[in-house]
C-alpha cells in the first residue's frame, strides 16, 4: 500500500534516521507521514534483533495502534498492555517485539519489574506535545516526562522517536532527547506534504 518513500522520508533517511543510534523528533502535518516514518524505524530496530516500546496517550489509541502495527508487521509479535488482574508484566514474561502501552503504565511496569525492557532498542511516544504541561491534564503531563526520564536511565542504549502534528519546539525537543541520551537526535520538522 505504501510502493515508494515521499520526499520527507527520502530526506530524513539521508539524514541518518534510520541508524539505531540516532533518534528524532518528527513533527510533520497531519496526513504528511509520520506513520510511515515510524514504521520504518520500527523495522529497523527491530533488524536489530531489538523491541519496541510504542507510547499511545489514551486506552482508544493504545487498542487502535496496536490493530494497525499487527497488519503492518504481520509476521511480528505485537501486543498491548494488559487489563488483567494484576496487569503487568513480570520477569518471567517476554515483552513481545513490540508493546504498545500508554506512558503511565509503561512508568508504572518500569517501578515494578524494569527487567523486562532490558533488550527494548527503540521508545516510541507518539502525540508527544503531551508532555508540555497544561491546565486540566493533571498529572498526565508529569507522568510522560517521568516515563521519559526514568526510560533513559534504564535502557541507555534505546533510541527515542518523538511524533506529534502539533509539536512547535522540534529543534528544542531534538536537542533535549540529545543531552538525554549522549548521542545524535534528528530534528524534523518539514512543512511539506503529498497534498
Amino acid at each position: 500500500r505504501r510502493p515508494y518513500l515521499w520526499r520527507n522520508h527520502r530526506e530524513a533517511v539521508a539524514k541518518g534516521y534510520l541508524d539505531p543510534q540516532n533518534s528524532a523528533a518528527v513533527s510533520f502535518p497531519t496526513g504528511a507521514g509520520k506513520s510511515t516514518l515510524a514504521e520504518l524505524k520500527i523495522y529497523a530496530t527491530l533488524l536489530s534483533d531489538k523491541k519496541v516500546v510504542f507510547l499511545a496517550p489514551t486506552n482508544a489509541l493504545v487498542a487502535q495502534t496496536t490493530i494497525s502495527l499487527r497488519k503492518t508487521f504481520k509476521r511480528t509479535k505485537v501486543e498491548k498492555e494488559r487489563f488483567d488482574e494484576v496487569g503487568f508484566l513480570s520477569d518471567e514474561d517476554e515483552l513481545p517485539e513490540i508493546f504498545v502501552m500508554t506512558p503511565e503504565s509503561c512508568l508504572a511496569q518500569m517501578s515494578i519489574e524494569p527487567a523486562v525492557f532490558e533488550d527494548v532498542g527503540l521508545l516510541i511516544f507518539d502525540e508527544c506535545h503531551l508532555l508540555h504541561p497544561e491546565e486540566g491534564r493533571g498529572r498526565r503531563a508529569l507522568d510522560a516526562m517521568l516515563c521519559v526520564l526514568n526510560f533513559a536511565g534504564l535502557v541507555p542504549g534505546a533510541s527515542f522517536l518523538l511524533l506529534s502534528a502539533m509539536m512547535k519546539n522540534t529543534d528544542e525537543i531534538a536537542g533535549w532527547i540529545e543531552d538525554l541520551t549522549e548521542r545524535p537526535c534528528l530534528s524534523l520538522a518539514l512543512p511539506w506534504k503529498p497534498t
